[in-house]
């Protein structure tokens, strides 16, 4: 068989690969390179979406620890970023109190550190103190680990409160950590959303990290991409509804005391088992009313039944003074 192409065949047969090398050299253009070291980095959008939601958590928490404390405090979100968490633990402060946060149902863990310099005006504010800078930053004793419990606490209520309007996520505090022990939470290669908040008081300035692992970080942005960006208002007004829902559920310590009085040491001294001791107070001055070891009402002792109770009586303005017994 004759395998010889004509000049019209030959021609024919160029047209052809010409052909598909221009529908290849198209699909080419139209492609992008794919750097597989980008691979689960957050966009833009997404980094700006946890920024505004955790905006909200910046106000809440600006109040609820205010309240709490008894002073002014200013939190703002400072940074929001996508780093590994390697490089998280280099850019926590040397002098922190670092813990675990225990993320339910998920069954994974987050870090929070903040700076010791904060954290030891906080503690003095806990104790009743005006919350002073100290001149020298230490590290904080056990005793001083369990009073700084409530302050995290309540960032916790905070996170969980933000979060579950599109993430069913329960917040736990977990322990302190040592700074050795940090590089077990999470490995050091994976890529942990960085949040840091800003925090003010009247006298003290310092900055709380945070590290949230991957897998919570995608599962709160699918559910973020499926909100209404069009109604930031309505959700903003959901947080806070479901933050005054978790407050409501909450216990605190209550407790009617009579007011401070000095008494001699004599009298102590003298005091037997059926004397009474008499204090520098008539009847009719009213008790106080302490909830968490503040004081927040003045109370008058009454009985409803056979149980104890309190009649409110007025706010507590002012603090109350120490009265001398009567020599």
């Amino acid at each position: 068989m004759d395998k010889t192409l004509n000049q019209e065949e030959f021609n024919a047969l160029l047209q052809m690969v010409e052909g598909r090398r221009t529908h290849v050299s198209k699909e080419s253009a139209d492609a992008v390179p794919w750097d597989i070291r980008r691979a689960g980095t957050l966009s833009k959008e997404d980094l700006q979406a946890i920024r505004s939601l955790h905006d909200t958590l910046a106000r809440a928490l600006s109040e609820s620890l205010g309240s709490h404390l008894r002073g002014s405090f200013e939190i703002a979100v400072a940074t929001v970023e996508q780093i590994r968490y390697s490089e998280f633990l280099q850019r926590l402060p040397e002098l922190s109190y670092v813990a675990s946060i225990d993320l339910h149902p998920l069954q994974a863990m987050a870090a929070i550190g903040l700076e010791l310099r904060l954290a030891l005006p906080l503690i003095d504010m806990l104790l009743g103190g005006s919350g002073n800078p100290v001149a020298e930053v230490r590290e904080i004793t056990e005793i001083e680990d369990e009073i700084l419990r409530s302050v995290f606490d309540l960032i916790c209520t905070g996170l969980e409160a933000t979060w579950q309007p599109m993430l069913k996520l329960d917040f736990r505090f977990g322990r302190r950590q040592e700074r050795a022990q940090l590089s077990r939470l999470m490995s050091l290669t994976e890529k942990v959303l960085w949040l840091s908040l800003q925090v003010r008081t009247a006298q003290n300035e310092g900055m709380l990290h945070l590290a949230f692992p991957r897998m919570v970080v995608n599962a709160l942005l699918k559910e973020l991409r499926e909100q209404d960006s069009d109604h930031p208002q309505a959700v903003e007004s959901s947080l806070d509804s479901h933050l005054r829902d978790l407050l409501g559920g909450c216990r605190f310590h209550a407790e009617l005391i009579s007011p401070t009085a000095a008494v001699s040491a004599k009298k102590l001294m003298q005091l037997k088992v059926g004397e009474v001791l008499e204090f520098p107070f008539t009847v009719a001055e009213p008790t106080l009313f302490k909830v968490e070891n503040q004081t927040l009402f003045l109370a008058n002792p009454v009985a409803v039944g056979d149980r104890r109770a309190a009649e409110i009586h007025a706010k507590a303005c002012a603090p109350v003074l120490i009265k001398e017994e009567p020599n």
